[in-house]
Order: structure tokens, then C-alpha cells, then sequence
């Protein structure tokens, strides 16, 4: 029996809600939640009625709203107001980024400050105070003598986690990776890695952003060194407690923004870490001396940082010319795409291997969890603070699996 008839009253508030926060105008709204559909069956007109509370909505068209924008159904009629105000997103506290941001990109940006009001919530449940352990500092400092702070108190973390065998050393990129992502949830930092699958159409158009007070995000990137170089940007912002969104990678350096300069040279010096003093002392690369390429491959293979973030810098420091810069970076980026061409064919071939042989392919690699963030629910769950299926919802447990598995 279908309930074409049943209708709902929706609170406008709630719609306007959405859009002031995604910027939208009644005709990007319809549009929006029509998608691709020939037909509208939702009209401006009736949107009007709907924001006036003259008019009531077919459960069709809470479908079609909710397909869009994801809230679940009774997010929309809730009597509950949502006024726009500086404290619910970063999109009403900030007016531009270091990114253009599509409706897609707003959604992913959204859904992690739902979980940090989540998570203070939690938290609260169980009487944690998160406090914030590491320093404010400010774009006067200098960013090479921060970055070797705060690199003594990462290198003190990570020995003390490998003593107490709850990491093991890096042995690769994402190794360091996650082991960074652990050391600095042990400052109370929650770092989350955000995947999309392979055949999304419209991806997201960050590499990494930051909320405050201290929830950092980053995109899986096919470059492990590059989404390296983005956690310790974003932690560059925390650290000048500013937030921000980035489309930054670490051949990019923003000459008219202070912060970016700051935070893009923050990174870089944490990541040189004890070869710091090694490659300040270059002289400029030329042909000559075949643009320190021997010195350079040292320095890669002794640190996460990519060849093209220290050419970058060396292109910063002047000590490499805009030309010879352009035709290094256009010769990296050559051999990256063969690279990752070669790659590609490798993962397809490996596929199509698995799926003669009867084997299970895994097509998407999960993201890598916050472990203080998965402690933070389990302590909820066993104190009865939440129920089995909010666990599974945060933890991202399926109902065919056992929680036992996860949670012990």
C-alpha cells in the first residue's frame, strides 16, 4: 500500500537553516534536490507556500529533500529551531577558503562538525576534559623553530607509544601515516582520514581542513607523502588555532597569505626534521651541479617529504630559478604520471587475477580510525550512555557483524 496521501509540515526554519548554510537560493534548493530528474515535482512556488507555512509536503518530496541532504526524515518537521549562528558551522564564521567548496565538499565538511558536537557531548557523558596540550602560537613566530618544538614532543610521544608497544616503528609512508595520527590523538587532537571510492563522480574539493578546537581532516590521496605534507599543515593551523579549509599540496606556496606561508613552512621544516640544518645549507641548484638531484634523492629517502616539496622550497628560498623550477616540476609530474599509470594497470591486472581465481577483492580501503575517538564510544556504550545501534553507526559496524570483534 503506497502513502502517497500522508503529508508532513515542515519546519521552515530548518530549511532556511540549509540554505544560509550551503548559500543556496530557492531555485539552487529545487534544483538541487531534483539532481538530473526531467520532472520536478517540487516546484520554487510551492517552496515559497512551504517557508510561509501554508502549505503541507508529500512524503515523496521529504524523500527527495532528505536524499539531498541527508539529515533523515525527522530532522526536517523537528519543532526545534536551528538559528544560524557562529558557534553551529564554519561556513557561518568564515566567508572564503583556501578552496572553492561545491555542495558535495560542504557536505563532508558538515558531517565532521556534527561529529565534533557529537564528540563534546560524549566526552561530557563521561566527564573528559580534552584540554589542549600543545601551545598557541601566532604567524610572528618562526616557523622553523616551532616546527622543531613541536617535533621534540612528537619524537618524545612516538618512542614512549613504541616502548609501550601500542605503535610499532614506520616502515613505510603509511606507517607514518598512522602513527603520526596516533601520536597526535595522545594530544588530544582527533584526526580523521576521509576516503571516496574510486568512481565517485563529484569529489571532494579539499585535501585537509581544520575545526577548532581540535578536530583535523584529511583526504586520502593516491601520494601518501602529500597527504603526509596535508596532516602537518592542518596541524600548523591548530597550532595558530585558525580554520580553515585547503585545496594546499606541497608543491604550492600562497605568496599573499601570511597564514599559508606559515603554515606551508611549518610543515616542511617538521617533516626535514633532523635534516634541517643539512639542507639549509644548499648552495642554488643549477645544472652544474645537476640541481642537487643525489643530495635531494638523500633527503627523500631519509624523511616523508616529496621530491617536489623540496624543490619547492628550495624555489622559495631562491635558491633554484623559475625556469629551471618549471622544467623540474613538469619532469616530476612526468614521472608521477607514468608512475601512477603504471600503477593503475597493476591494481586492474591484480583485480582481474583475484576474480579468475575465485578470490574476494577488496576494492575500497577503509580509512584509517581514530582510536580516541573509538574509546571515546566504547566508554559510552559500556556505561549505557548510547545503545548497540548508535555504536554500530559510529564505529561503522554492519548488522551482520558481531560488536564483540570490534569492541574487545
Amino acid at each position: 500500500m503506497k502513502n502517497n496521501n500522508i503529508s508532513f509540515k515542515l519546519n521552515p526554519e530548518r530549511i532556511k537553516y540549509l540554505m544560509n548554510l550551503y548559500n543556496l537560493n530557492h531555485d539552487e534548493f529545487i534544483e538541487l534536490i531534483h539532481a538530473k530528474r526531467k520532472r520536478h515535482i517540487f516546484t520554487s512556488h510551492e517552496l515559497e507556500h512551504v517557508l510561509n507555512k501554508e502549505t503541507d509536503i508529500s512524503l515523496d518530496v521529504l524523500k527527495l529533500i532528505n536524499k539531498t541532504f541527508d539529515k533523515g526524515l525527522t530532522w526536517y518537521i523537528s519543532r526545534r529551531n536551528l538559528p544560524r549562528s557562529d558557534k553551529s558551522s564554519i561556513f557561518f564564521r568564515k566567508d572564503t577558503f583556501n578552496t572553492e567548496l561545491d555542495f558535495e565538499s560542504k557536505k563532508v565538511v558538515n558531517k565532521y562538525e556534527e561529529l565534533k558536537t557529537e564528540i563534546l557531548t560524549l566526552c561530557k557523558f563521561i566527564n573528559i576534559d580534552l584540554k589542549r596540550i600543545l601551545k598557541t602560537y601566532n604567524v610572528n613566530c618562526n616557523p622553523r623553530q616551532v616546527a622543531r618544538e613541536v617535533r621534540a614532543e612528537f619524537n618524545k610521544i612516538e618512542q614512549y607509544l613504541v616502548e609501550e608497544k601500542r605503535i610499532l616503528p614506520s616502515n613505510n609512508e603509511r606507517d607514518f601515516l598512522k602513527n603520526s595520527m596516533r601520536i597526535l590523538e595522545d594530544l588530544n587532537i582527533f584526526v580523521f582520514e576521509f576516503t571516496e571510492t574510486w568512481n565517485k563522480i563529484n569529489k571532494a574539493s579539499f585535501n585537509g581542513f581544520h575545526i577548532s578546537p581540535h578536530i583535523i581532516v584529511i583526504k586520502r590521496q593516491d601520494n601518501y607523502r602529500r597527504e603526509i605534507f596535508t596532516l602537518f599543515h592542518e596541524l600548523a593551523h591548530y597550532l595558530l588555532n585558525d580554520e580553515e579549509i585547503d585545496d594546499i599540496t606541497d608543491n604550492q606556496y600562497i605568496q599573499n597569505n601570511s597564514v599559508e606561508q606559515w603554515c606551508h613552512s611549518f610543515s616542511f621544516y617538521f617533516l626535514v626534521d633532523k635534516f634541517n640544518t643539512d639542507f639549509s645549507e644548499l648552495n642554488k641548484a643549477t645544472s652544474l651541479n645537476d640541481f642537487h638531484k643525489n643530495i635531494i634523492n638523500k633527503f627523500y629517502r631519509n624523511t616523508y617529504l616529496s621530491h617536489s616539496a623540496l624543490y619547492t622550497r628550495l624555489k622559495i628560498e631562491n635558491k633554484i630559478t623559475d625556469v629551471d623550477y618549471k622544467a623540474k616540476m613538469d619532469e616530476l609530474k612526468s614521472y608521477s604520471d607514468q608512475h601512477r599509470l603504471q600503477d593503475k594497470f597493476k591494481k586492474q591486472l591484480e583485480r582481474e587475477i583475484a576474480k579468475e581465481q575465485g578470490e574476494k577483492i577488496i576494492a575500497f580501503q577503509k580509512p584509517i580510525e581514530s582510536k580516541l575517538f573509538k574509546e571515546i564510544v566504547k566508554i559510552n556504550y559500556f556505561e549505557g550512555n548510547i545503545n548497540e545501534s548508535r555504536l554500530r553507526d559510529y564505529l561503522h559496524i554492519s548488522d551482520k557483524k558481531s560488536i564483540d570483534a570490534v569492541i574487545y
